[in-house]
């Protein structure tokens, strides 16, 4: 296996663990990060020696979400449109941001589509926090585990915008539950994410990683032909029932959201005064009545 910046990568057996190693960042997806990851599962797609693809984290967080570090590639996005002024062609004067923007968007969830169709089964092993894109990445995933005292939401959809594939949450917890988490923000703990369907089970923390190596193993017993056969097959369910086209919509909607004040408030806050002053900006309000 090759040696990866951001990720861990071992085999055991039929079962291959990816690590993602960004402990500092709390393992938000940046580009590196997210380029390591798909390099990892396409060298480890090639035969049936690997049949399943533990996913799992280092440090207090699976996921805190996407890097929105100051000059990031998440963050107050710039067309680099050339400057307008007087004598100027139309196809002089670049693109707008909101259309740079949306082809980012659109390509983003391709690769996230990408993922989810991969041919081996994918459990996700989630401890902390695993919050906006850290709920994507788990939706890419055919099987999740949690620690009991996981954390799952979207809180930038205070003001920042939607996870743009909602992390297959219509599909998996419905309508109700997913308005619920968008309108506020908040976050749920790993049982509560169980019960609703977020995740397949909560697990006591101090036993997770015995119990998902387990659950892994148990499911290599399988020929790999099987498995694939089994995830597609009921991948394509959701298929027919138009999963890829309203996943490709959040592109849209997400792209339409990064035009509001809010977001634009956001992006300069982080700027001028960093992301953690931008974050108290966001949800300072909420702390006061927050309801989990």
């Amino acid at each position: 296996m090759a040696e990866y910046e951001n990720l861990l990568v071992d085999i055991d057996g039929g079962v291959a663990t990816i690590t993602l190693n960004r402990p500092e960042k709390m393992n938000a997806i940046s580009d590196g990060l997210r380029d390591d990851l798909e390099a990892a599962l396409r060298e480890l797609n090639p035969g049936d020696a690997v049949r399943v693809i533990r996913l799992k984290a280092n440090g207090r967080a699976f996921c805190a979400g996407y890097d929105l570090s100051p000059g990031g590639p998440n963050l107050a996005y710039d067309a680099g449109s050339a400057s307008e002024g007087e004598g100027r062609r139309a196809w002089e004067l670049g693109e707008s941001r909101v259309a740079v923007d949306r082809e980012r968007l659109r390509e983003s969830v391709h690769r996230w589509l990408w993922m989810w169709a991969y041919r081996k089964p994918i459990v996700a092993q989630v401890h902390g926090y695993c919050l906006a894109g850290g709920g994507e990445l788990i939706g890419a995933c055919d099987i999740v585990f949690a620690a009991s005292d996981a954390r799952f939401g979207h809180p930038a959809g205070r003001a920042i915008g939607i996870p743009i594939t909602l992390g297959m949450w219509p599909a998996k917890i419905g309508m109700l539950h997913t308005k619920d988490l968008l309108f506020t923000g908040d976050m749920i703990d790993g049982s509560e994410a169980a019960r609703i369907g977020m995740v397949n089970r909560a697990v006591d923390p101090a036993e997770l990683d015995d119990y998902v190596m387990a659950y892994c193993r148990r499911i290599a017993q399988v020929p790999l032909d099987a498995l694939s056969i089994h995830k597609h097959v009921t991948n394509r369910w959701f298929e027919l029932q138009g999963l890829r086209t309203a996943a490709a919509e959040g592109a849209e909607f997400d792209a339409i959201y990064h035009e509001t004040p809010s977001y634009r408030e956001f992006a300069l806050i982080t700027r001028q005064k960093g992301l953690k002053s931008a974050l108290e900006w966001r949800d300072g309000p909420f702390k006061a009545d927050e309801r989990r």
